[in-house]
């Protein structure tokens, strides 16, 4: 796990600081070649932006990095302003630069696929933010596997992983530290995200130390609560920290336990999704009027 997440850190911090840097010391003979020399660049990068885990390379870094990018276009512009768009003399733009051209094509697809992926999904149930008082990230959420894992899961293809993030906008203090409560979420407040009745708990499940799973029971400690219309899950809960139980009537705000490292989870995090229960189908979600997809921030 350590390894990954490693990994992860450094392809979302070390890969725009790479393209920066080539993007800044680009020298070619033409403004054609630079503009697709830069595209390429600007297409790669903007694809971590939107698909890297930023709650643990640092939410306010990815601004950063950013700019750093947008500079570095911005200077390499300036060396390349005043030379002509073409060179007749030389081959055409395209077929000089074709490994260039073809990696644009194929990470430009990448990039629509993705933009397709944080489209909100139509009819969304709106339902209240299920944690209180904190800066919240969505870890896991979109329409698609790279932006969330559980998309293709008939009940789950809408839910969503929830993490917490410090004043630094980091997830955990360290990168992926064996003490639970170091990650920042670990003990916050959950709450119901809807007025309705309690049909399901468990609250008796141990808590996990990363990266140890429990395959056999994937909800963990969890709660689940019939809103009308849709059944809403909430997973992965602390032991011992569930206050509602079967059968009990809860006003939506109503805390119900707090979160935990219990069941089929590598961290300590929120998992929640809702079901149609006529059709078991997942439902997409709509926070206080605000759909999650991977990144979204939500401060309460």
């Amino acid at each position: 796990m350590f390894v990954i997440v490693l990994v992860l850190f450094i392809v979302c911090i070390g890969m725009p600081l790479s393209y920066s840097w080539r993007v800044a010391r680009l020298d070619v003979p033409t403004k054609g070649a630079w503009l697709i020399h830069v595209a390429d660049s600007s297409v790669l990068v903007a694809l971590i932006f939107l698909v890297g885990r930023w709650d643990i390379a640092g939410y306010y870094m990815r601004f950063i990095l950013m700019v750093v990018f947008l500079g570095a276009v911005l200077w390499s512009l300036r060396r390349h302003f005043s030379r002509p768009w073409v060179v007749r003399e030389q081959q055409g733009a395209i077929r000089q630069h074709w490994t260039t051209v073809t990696s644009l094509a194929l990470f430009g697809g990448a990039l629509c696929y993705v933009v397709y992926g944080l489209v909100p999904p139509p009819a969304a149930r709106e339902v209240v933010f299920p944690l209180d008082d904190g800066s919240f990230m969505i870890g896991q959420g979109g329409g698609i596997s790279v932006l969330n894992h559980h998309s293709s899961h008939r009940e789950q293809r809408y839910s969503v992983d929830i993490t917490r993030i410090n004043s630094f906008g980091y997830r955990a203090a360290g990168l992926a530290p064996k003490e639970l409560d170091r990650y920042f979420i670990f003990g916050t407040t959950v709450v119901s995200p809807c007025t309705g009745d309690v049909i399901g708990t468990q609250n008796e499940l141990p808590d996990l130390i990363p990266p140890k799973t429990d395959a056999d029971n994937p909800r963990g400690n969890h709660v689940i609560v019939d809103c009308g219309d849709v059944l809403v899950e909430l997973a992965h809960l602390q032991h011992g920290s569930v206050q509602v139980a079967a059968g009990a009537s809860v006003s939506a705000g109503d805390p119900l336990g707090k979160i935990g490292n219990s069941g089929n989870t590598t961290e300590p995090h929120l998992h929640v999704h809702a079901v149609d229960p006529k059709t078991g189908e997942g439902v997409p979600m709509s926070f206080n009027g605000r759909l999650p997809a991977r990144n979204t921030l939500y401060v309460d």
